[in-house]
């Protein structure tokens, strides 16, 4: 049996891409019969009712969102851990944790250390405070700690912007898609049914946090452009919460006199997106890599439609084309490119087949994207 230490600056009830990443393979790594605690922050809740539904060891210390402010209390809670209990494997799921496991590199006792690389992080440890503070602490230096990335994109990231971490040391690991995403599939017709979408319709779903980068306001620009016949018989339905008031402005100037229907629906409770991704026709998010460098990694929620089925309209950026086959499980278009995304929503909705093949591909390349396969790719065994 295998000790294992997750260390994750995300968690719930917090929602988002790491901290699922991180209860996933803990999970996964549970059931293969692995010893798992994971350390994460409190964001000043209660967690106790949280942490008693899973199947392993929660840790839990005062903190919330990850700032270089809370680098201290970081650090502190890293080294009172490792003081208190041996592990075979610790793994820092996010950046936030690479410094203070680097600091209590006494306190390893021969561990296997595991970094894991998401693609932003790269380009936030590239500014120069952080590369100062890296280099002071010996965090370059060879042997210490092996990486993960989850997409060969994010690999190839990280070795280009620091040639002095060893090929050798860096594996790419793409993502999994979470068993109840597959449970949680429900009859077409019946979702459609439920939410009063009727046969003629072709619905459009996006899903994910309502920010530039995500492409929302291309996907606006792109429906403006189709013919008005064909836009009229679209629904655009834009799941997740909008975290700028003034792009959510912006969206709601933009496809105010659009012929497709727009609903911003916010966030919704898992049993709810998943009944909207059932009753949808294709998935569309047209992420591009904005100004300060941050871009998708890998795309995982790409994969977390096809499980129902869906194709998916998305761009070649970063590591979007590891979770979206060009052609087979959707199409790709160049970013912020409305024309080009026009032209791909126009080809998918007139093109029945091409859709239900593409969204066959698309499940079949989800079904197949286990947390378990991640799990032991990442570990081991």
């Amino acid at each position: 049996m295998t000790r294992l230490l997750l260390l994750t600056s995300e968690f719930v009830p917090f929602h988002g891409g790491i901290g699922a990443y991180a209860r996933e393979l803990a999970i996964a790594a549970t059931a293969a019969g692995h010893e798992v605690t994971l350390l994460a922050p409190d964001y000043g809740k209660d967690c106790i009712e949280i942490d008693r539904t899973l199947p392993f060891t929660v840790k839990r210390f005062a903190s919330g969102a990850p700032t270089m402010r809370g680098l201290p209390r970081r650090i502190l809670e890293t080294w009172r851990l490792l003081r208190s209990a041996r592990f075979d494997i610790i793994h820092a799921a996010d950046w936030p944790f690479f410094i203070p496991l680097r600091l209590a590199s006494p306190l390893l006792r021969n561990a296997s250390v595991l970094l894991t690389v998401h693609g932003t992080e790269i380009i936030y440890m590239q500014q120069p405070k952080r590369r100062h503070m890296l280099g002071a602490i010996g965090f370059w230096r060879p042997g210490w700690a092996n990486w993960i990335a989850n997409s060969r994109y994010t690999a190839d990231l990280l070795l280009d912007r620091f040639p002095q971490v060893p090929a050798a040391m860096v594996r790419a690991v793409p993502l999994g898609v979470a068993r109840q995403w597959a449970t949680g599939r429900t009859d077409r017709a019946d979702a459609r049914a439920a939410l009063r979408v009727t046969d003629e319709r072709i619905v459009i779903v996006s899903l994910g946090r309502v920010v530039p980068r995500k492409g929302h306001g291309v996907i606006a620009d792109a429906l403006a452009l189709l013919p008005r016949e064909l836009a009229a018989r679209i629904d655009w339905w834009v799941i997740g919460p909008r975290l700028n008031a003034d792009y959510a402005a912006a969206l709601d100037m933009a496809t105010r006199d659009l012929s497709a229907r727009t609903d911003f629906l916010g966030g919704l409770p898992d049993t709810d997106v998943r009944a909207r991704l059932s009753a949808a026709d294709l998935f569309c998010l047209p992420g591009y890599q904005d100004d300060s460098g941050r871009v998708e990694g890998f795309g995982l929620v790409f994969l977390e439609a096809g499980a129902y089925g869906l194709p998916s309209i998305a761009t070649r950026s970063g590591g979007i084309p590891e979770a979206v086959e060009d052609g087979i499980t959707g199409l790709l278009v160049p970013e912020r490119d409305p024309a080009a995304l026009a032209d791909a929503i126009a080809r998918l909705v007139e093109d029945p087949q091409m859709r239900a093949r593409m969204g066959m591909a698309a499940r079949a390349k989800a079904d197949a994207s286990t947390w378990d396969s991640v799990m032991r790719s990442t570990y081991g065994g």
